[in-house]
């Protein structure tokens, strides 16, 4: 039960050239266009297989790249060769960030919370403010998990090749287990949950909000600067 069977299974999370990763790509570059209008240093925080990483060095960004998970890290660095990028991607911890104070002029965050209990997300939220620089910008997009379990319950969410055949929360829908099921096979994987108003109340601790686009009825993009 993870997140690298997860991620396996949908190109739109593991594979930068197919169809359904550059469905993300098209939904999300004008909003970081939006707000990201000068140039500077990017941290693409849990930056997976790198899409993001490589879309905004495409655009004249100088980007870093951080995930915890080795088998992403080494198919973003494949596809890294493939693109002769010159994107630094990095194995590390988003609660304890090996960078300076102020390196950084934005820092991305994309579809990422599931990863993180309470505890976790409030020391990833002040890394990414200790890292940016004054008038930077915490870029962070998220599906309200919390809202979306009753449609999930209903077993209304179907994937090209998966469907949802089981939703396991726990007693307070703090985490949720989710059964994926092919014609071929199933896994399963746990999720902490996170609704919009925790998401802000813990943000609010570290950033101001300057914006925020919904994407969707679940799906959010919202921009902070830190508070110093």
């Amino acid at each position: 039960m993870g997140f690298v069977e997860y991620y396996s299974a949908f190109k739109a999370y593991s594979d930068i050239n197919s169809e359904e990763y550059r469905r993300r790509i098209e939904n999300l570059e004008p909003l970081l266009m939006k707000f990201m209008k000068t140039r500077g240093r990017v941290l693409d925080l849990a930056c997976g297989v790198g899409g993001f990483s490589f879309l905004l060095e495409d655009l004249g960004f100088e980007v870093v790249g951080l995930d915890n998970s080795r088998f992403m890290l080494e198919k973003a660095r494949e596809f890294a060769k493939e693109k002769e990028s010159r994107v630094e991607f990095i194995e590390g911890d988003a609660r304890e960030l090996p960078f300076e104070n102020d390196s950084f002029d934005y820092v991305l965050f994309i579809d990422s919370l599931v990863h993180f209990e309470p505890q976790d997300l409030a020391k990833v939220f002040k890394e990414t403010a200790r890292v940016l620089k004054p008038g930077g910008k915490f870029i962070l997009q998220f599906t309200d998990l919390r809202a979306l379990l009753p449609v999930l319950m209903n077993g209304q969410v179907v994937g090209a090749e998966y469907w949802v055949n089981k939703v396991l929360p726990d007693q307070e829908e703090k985490t949720v287990v989710i059964e994926f099921q092919s014609e071929k096979d199933s896994f399963r994987v746990k999720f902490n949950v996170w609704g919009k108003m925790a998401v802000e109340l813990l943000a609010k601790l570290y950033f101001r909000k300057e914006g925020e686009e919904k994407l969707n009825e679940h799906s959010y993009f919202q921009v902070y600067g830190p508070k110093k």
